[in-house]
């Protein structure tokens, strides 16, 4: 391509001039192309570690007396410089030679060059961005990749590939990370997926210093010498833990967010990937979200450095500013010194303030419709900051709108829906008193103290939150206030302001208007939620708990419910209303405790993990206790699930409940810690795991609140008295000022390494039972079948962009196999790279036609079951099931007329004869074996063709797999007219056109070919001459028939003699009931004519004039196969799975490129005949 005139000093060196002429050099770079001598290695091995590899074509111009040369013209490939060469040659070189001076063909050359560039498409776009698009077009180069695989990010580094380490480049994309690297003519290629990742941890050993970790089930990988190692690594994390989600939720796959691409926005550095700045501007909601309990949906739009004016304290708090869609929060420089939360909902007026009065510039003072205020200032970029926020509230305007009118038609409609009548109920503690309430007066002087603190700080969700607020949640929020500060601390409020009115009564009425799993697993254990309260010792209290759970499993399916719901949502029923305890259920679930309530509990066996570094960190020596006796990570799932409501007494519970609204999930680990620490002496003395798990569970029994009087509370367990062990205030405050230190975002960072353990497990252990579920075929090893399973799941994740099945939320009742499914695309791209059957021209037609064989439930999609028959009737079955399967594969209706190529164009009428007279004599010959297929009442001749078209392949595929082999044999299977079997061999050829040639092969198919159309031949006679006889003997036995018999019945006086030359046998007349079984299988079935005749019972019977047909049995077939030795060779072959998958994997991205989007309509599973 043409470029603009760059000087260019040193012409010859690194590179090689191909062509001259008198105003311009053709030159290659030195290491692109066949050479290889020792300057070409050097200069290609410079280029691969710093990245400075140029385009390895340019065109440079020179004049004969000039030292300085103009490059006019590059690019990657020779064709392309050769046209640009050519253009030169042919445009402009006479022109040139008729200038007087070279300063004039300087000119001249720049200004046509300059010209050329105008012409073209212009591009907008800064350095980098080209920088990098090229970057990324040299990365799918080296690894052949497609172009919907995107270019993240890519750094500087070495990898150490044994003992040596290899200088080059690491390459990260959204599936996989690369590395590429050429030393000295000496190229290192590798290649790891995320979803293969299962550790990742940076590392500093002597023997490898300052190093990543990348582990896989095979093997470690070490890369080292980075530029920007925190950046990378934390890139890195951020991209396995988004395939660790994608391989635990089919809803979290990666979408990029083009939102980013109209932001408004200032001050932002530029970076090269798009994807990156999408993946960073992620990270950043994610920590907002966090840090100050916001909705999953909640993106950040933007930071800003400011000052706040704090009115308890008359002060101007330093920290940031940040803006979303719906909300506007500060935070402090110093931690939790305070925050503040402000919905966008809440803004009545924003506006700029000039008075020198307030001692700061550039302020800006938001109204709140309550009338309160905050005073922002030292803002930067104050104009650009207030317009933000205006098209941020106009957007909050317009959606309130239309919420408003949607919710009057939803609660228009509510009203008219007199079937679900039910009404909320309040908080079950202004219908039930407690067992052991807090004496009024501590009571109310907590209340006194909180209205003081509102008064201070103000109150609702605006209010300043200070240290000042987490010393008073410490102390516990009194009973008539936590159904106004849970929903603030938690979110839910937000949740619960944005959703649709009537929204929790529509979710009731839908759970209620349908069964479901989750509503049975629901109503186990509904009088198992805090049954020592009397409000659920009544229907009052269990029907409001019911309706909570059933809602929400309604809401989000992909949860439903988990144990331990049940009880997280009855203390939130005893202080909250029915709806607001839903929206605080689906906070805990969604927000504060994310995977835990899923049917593998994947977040809490996360959080175990956390714990256990954690314990490793602070209480070492408990750790290596704990560890022995193999405990370690039990100990406290039930204290994660249900937040220790499940074993310490409710009334002290409800404590660790305040905190951890208010702080969130670090509240949990931090009062773990304090628990193992206070009994650390006496765990340490434990003999056994049993005896450390009493411990603890006496010593959580024994935490009391020291608000409650001793003697109102009763400890006892089996006429036992509990020995008190502390109060939970004390235990609290111990947590915090031990384990204090803990923050959120740190959890989460230990998080995802313990995320890719626990779903890595969970996804081996999947592996393995899916696995041990299709290993009774027979058809592969273990280690195949492993390997066969990682590839489905590889081309759903990779190739196809479809999700896996979703790990987390396995059905116990659904066989393991049906996790993983395949449509026909996946399954023909399979078929065509594994089997040895797909290798010949009509390998789309056959993998259509097995498709069908094999998705018995007519879904589009096969199970990995199905996926594994069909695979290995292909290619590892034996000798006679897989001739079988090909004689199978065509058999109407599989093989339709239509496909056959004849010069005679078939009707619809006798395609569906054709089909009718399959299904007619296929039912006669398995009924004579006493094998009944036919259950339905539907016959061929009736209105509901399909149904029985979907039986007939549904019993092909019975033949070809029976359940129960003893029953069938080969003689059930339905005699091939001719134009199906010339389909058969023309496959057969094509099967072997693929293979070497070989003469002594084609000779071989050629003489059985010829065999078996002889023996059709055969057939078509002795029918012929049989047809009076066969008659004369079916009428007697037509009058006994009944419904459910074949109409086509053998006689009982005719037995089966010796075989003729031909394979046929002879008749014999014996009164035997077996003979006449015999006698239909050994007489192909000629199909039936519309002049078929009706007797006096209605059945229908040949007319002995109807002209017999061309057919072969598969016996016949068989026998005849068996005999070429060339067709038992291939046949007989059984292929390494293992070898072939790695072909197939090396040959993906190739076959992606050049992957057609639809399939033809020749080969799609959905024609039916």
């Amino acid at each position: 391509m043409w470029v603009k005139p760059q000087e260019v000093l040193l012409a010859n060196a690194l590179w090689v001039t191909e062509q001259a002429s008198p105003y311009f050099l053709l030159q290659r770079r030195r290491g692109h192309g066949s050479s290889r001598g020792l300057s070409s290695l050097l200069v290609g091995t410079l280029d691969s570690v710093f990245d400075t590899k140029p385009p390895p074509y340019r065109i440079l111009h020179q004049t004969p007396n000039s030292e300085v040369f103009q490059m006019i013209a590059c690019s990657l490939t020779h064709a392309e410089i050769e046209e640009n060469w050519d253009w030169l040659q042919r445009s402009i070189m006479d022109t040139l030679s008729t200038f007087d001076t070279e300063d004039d063909v300087t000119e001249f050359v720049c200004c046509k060059i300059h010209s050329l560039i105008a012409n073209q498409t212009p591009v907008v776009e800064d350095e980098e961005t080209k920088s990098f698009k090229a970057t990324a077009f040299k990365f799918r180069s080296l690894f052949n990749f497609p172009a919907e695989e995107k270019l993240v990010s890519y750094y500087s580094c070495s990898y150490w590939k044994g003992k040596m380490p290899r200088q080059g480049w690491m390459y990260l994309t959204v599936q996989h990370l690369c590395f590429y690297a050429y030393i000295l003519g000496k190229e290192t290629r590798l290649v790891i997926r995320w979803i293969d990742v299962t550790a990742l941890d940076k590392t500093n050993s002597l023997l490898f210093p300052d190093s990543i970790r990348v582990a896989t089930r095979e093997k470690e990988h070490y890369f080292s010498m980075f530029l920007h190692k925190t950046e990378t690594f934390t890139l890195m994390e951020q991209l396995a833990n988004l395939a660790m989600k994608q391989l635990m939720d089919e809803k979290s796959g990666y979408n990029e967010d083009k939102e980013l691409l109209k932001k408004l926005s200032i001050n932002v550095p530029r970076k090269d990937s798009f994807l990156k700045r999408d993946l960073d501007a992620r990270a950043h909601s994610e920590a907002y979200r966090l840090k100050f309990h916001l909705p999953n949906s909640e993106k950040l739009d933007g930071t800003s450095d400011a000052t706040l004016w704090t009115p308890y304290n008359k002060h101007h708090v330093w920290g940031t500013l940040y803006l979303s869609q719906n909300f506007v929060c500060f935070d402090s420089r110093v931690a939790n010194l305070v925050t503040l939360v402000i919905p966008l909902r809440e803004v009545n007026l924003v506006e700029k303030v000039e008075s020198q009065n307030i001692g700061s510039d550039l302020a800006m003072l938001i109204t709140n419709k309550n009338a309160s205020s905050h005073l922002f200032s030292n803002l930067k970029d104050r104009e650009f900051v207030m317009r933000k926020i205006s098209e941020l509230l106009s957007r909050i305007k317009v959606n309130l709108t239309t919420s408003i009118s949607s919710a009057d038609s939803n609660l228009e409609s509510s009203h008219h829906d007199e079937a679900n009548n039910w009404n909320p109920q309040p908080a079950l503690m202004t219908l039930f008193e407690f067992p052991n309430p807090t004496p009024p007066t501590i009571e109310s002087d907590k209340e006194s103290n909180w209205e003081k603190h509102f008064y201070i700080y103000g109150k609702g969700i605006t209010m300043y939150r200070t240290v000042e607020l987490a010393k008073i949640v410490l102390t516990g929020i009194p009973n008539g206030l936590r159904r106004e500060l849970w929903p603030i601390f938690s979110g839910a409020m937000t949740d619960m302001s944005m959703a649709e009115p009537g929204l929790y009564r529509s979710l009731v009425n839908q759970a209620f208007s349908k069964s479901s799993t989750a509503n049975d697993e629901i109503e186990r254990d509904l009088h198992r939620s805090l049954p020592e309260h009397p409000a659920f010792q009544s229907e009052i209290g269990i029907c409001a708990l019911r309706r909570v759970l059933r809602a929400y499993a309604c809401r989000n399916p992909q949860i439903g419910y988990c144990q331990a719901m049940n009880i997280v949502a009855s203390v939130l029923l005893l202080f909250c209303t029915e709806e607001e305890s839903f929206w605080l259920l689906a906070a805990v679930c969604e927000q504060m405790l994310p995977d835990y309530y899923n049917s593998r509990v994947v977040g809490a066996l996360v959080d175990q993990g956390v714990l256990d570094d954690l314990t490793r960190t602070h209480l070492p020596e408990l750790h290596a206790k704990l560890d022995d006796l193999g405990m370690i990570r039990m100990i406290s799932l039930s204290w994660f699930l249900t937040i220790f409501l499940s074993v310490m007494h409710y009334e002290s519970a409800v404590l660790v409940v305040d905190c951890f609204f208010y702080d969130g999930a670090k509240v949990i680990f931090q009062l773990a810690l304090a628990i193992l620490e206070n009994n650390q002496d006496a765990l340490l003395t434990c003999k056994d795991e049993g005896e450390a798990m009493q411990l603890l569970t006496n010593y959580l029994e024994g935490v009391t609140n020291d608000e409650i009087s001793d003697n109102l509370i009763s400890l006892h367990r089996d006429n036992e008295v509990i020995v008190k062990s502390i109060s939970i205030q004390n235990l609290l405050y111990e947590s915090y000022s031990k384990y204090g230190s803990l923050t959120a975002s740190g959890i989460e960072r230990m998080r995802l390494r313990h995320r890719l353990r626990v779903v890595q497990s969970l996804e081996d252990s999947v592996s393995r039972n899916v696995v041990r579920s299709v290993a009774s075929f027979g058809f592969f090893t273990q280690d195949e079948l492993q390997d066969l399973l990682a590839l489905v799941r590889e081309e759903q994740l990779c190739l196809r962009g479809s999700q896996p099945a979703r790990i987390a939320n396995i059905d116990p009742s659904t066989p393991h196999y049906e996790m993983f499914k395949v449509d026909f695309e996946l399954f023909q791209s399979l078929f065509t790279g594994l089997s040895p059957w797909g290798h010949c021209s009509h390998a789309e037609t056959l993998a259509a036609r097995l498709f069908r064989l094999m998705d018995r439930d007519e879904d589009g999609f096969l199970n990995f079951r199905e996926l594994v028959g069909a695979l290995g009737m292909t290619s590892s079955a034996d000798l006679t099931q897989r001739l079988k399967l090909l004689y199978t594969l065509h058999l109407p209706p599989l093989l339709s007329p239509s496909e056959i190529e004849s010069p005679q164009q078939e009707s619809d009428a006798e395609v569906a004869a054709e089909a009718t007279d399959f299904f007619d004599s296929f039912e006669q010959q398995a009924s004579c074996l006493g094998y009944d297929f036919m259950n339905s009442a539907t016959s061929p001749d009736s209105a509901e063709g399909p149904s029985w078209r979907k039986m007939s392949v549904s019993s092909l595929h019975s033949l070809v797999l029976p359940s129960n082999p003893s029953r069938l044999h080969s003689k059930a299977m339905p005699c091939m007219a001719q134009p199906y079997f010339i389909s058969l061999w023309k496959t057969l050829y094509d099967m072997f056109h693929a293979e070497p040639e070989d003469e002594e092969t084609y000779h071989s198919i050629a003489s059985i070919g010829t065999l078996l159309l002889q023996l059709g031949d055969v057939n078509k006679k002795f029918l012929g001459s049989r047809q009076a006889s066969v008659d004369s003997l079916q009428s007697p036995s037509l009058k006994v028939e009944t419904p459910s018999s074949p109409r086509f019945v053998s006689p009982p006086n005719l037995v089966l003699g010796e075989e003729d030359d031909n394979g046929n046998s002879s008749v014999n007349m014996e009164s035997s009931e077996s003979s006449g079984s015999n006698y239909a299988l050994a007489l192909p079935a000629s199909p039936s004519t519309d002049e078929d005749e009706k007797t006096p019972n209605n059945n229908t019977r040949k007319k002995s004039d109807s002209p017999p047909q061309w057919s072969i049995t598969l016996d016949q077939f068989l026998a005849s196969a068996l005999t070429g030795a060339p067709i038992v060779s291939f046949f007989e072959r059984r292929i390494n799975l293992i070898d072939t998958i790695d072909r197939f994997r090396k040959r993906r991205y190739v076959r992606l490129q050049s992957w057609p989007p639809e399939p033809t309509a020749a080969s799609s599973p959905e024609r039916k005949v």
